[in-house]
């Protein structure tokens, strides 16, 4: 099952045929890990790109001592240090599991070497760095563009159960606001209702 939602998110990247598929699931790993696990620590170089299958995992940096978050993941989608994974650099951020998850994940050698078979993996690369990088502009863009409420607004239509997955500290920081300023938009929001 877990296979099976890998390769249908792949399938709306590029089309792999019957063999690429058995070819990566040779090299793919799952794993169920628990709360609170480190996938990535500051100063490491990221070795695997992981697909949530469920769960959630938290990017964040310190900055003057706080925890900033950087960005969440959900089902259905990767999450890597992208950056450190590419450029074989130690990650400025830690990646760290907010429930109980259920991953796949590639490690950087068999990702090349796959590559180094079969174009598919080239362009499949190249498709995940654009999904990066809109995603990336799109974040700068809110917060060049958007009030704090119309951030918070627009983060529940992209996740309506964030809410429920993500402590409020967490929220606030990716939102780039403090608690008691989410608290405030979150009980105008309910009055609204």
């Amino acid at each position: 099952m877990m296979y099976e939602k890998l390769l249908q998110r792949l399938s709306q990247l590029v089309l792999l045929n019957p063999q690429q598929q058995k070819e990566l699931c040779k090299v793919v790993q799952a794993a169920e890990l628990p709360k609170d696990e480190f996938l990535l620590e500051k100063g490491q170089v990221s070795n695997h790109i992981y697909f949530v299958v469920e769960g959630a995992v938290r990017s964040f940096c310190e900055v003057d001592g706080k925890e900033v978050t950087r960005w969440f993941c959900f089902d259905g989608h990767f999450a890597a240090s992208y950056f450190s994974f590419v450029y074989r650099q130690p990650s400025e951020d830690s990646m760290v599991l907010i429930t109980s998850s259920k991953l796949m994940s590639i490690s950087y050698r068999d990702l090349q070497n796959l590559s180094h078979k079969d174009p598919v993996w080239v362009d499949l690369n190249r498709r995940l760095l654009e999904y990066y990088y809109t995603s990336l502009l799109k974040r700068v863009m809110s917060f060049q563009t958007q009030s704090t409420a119309e951030r918070y607004d627009s983060l529940l239509q992209e996740q309506p159960g964030i809410e429920a997955t993500v402590p409020l500290g967490y929220l606030a920081s990716y939102l780039g606001m403090t608690q008691e300023t989410l608290s405030r938009l979150r009980a105008r929001r309910k009055r609204r209702q």
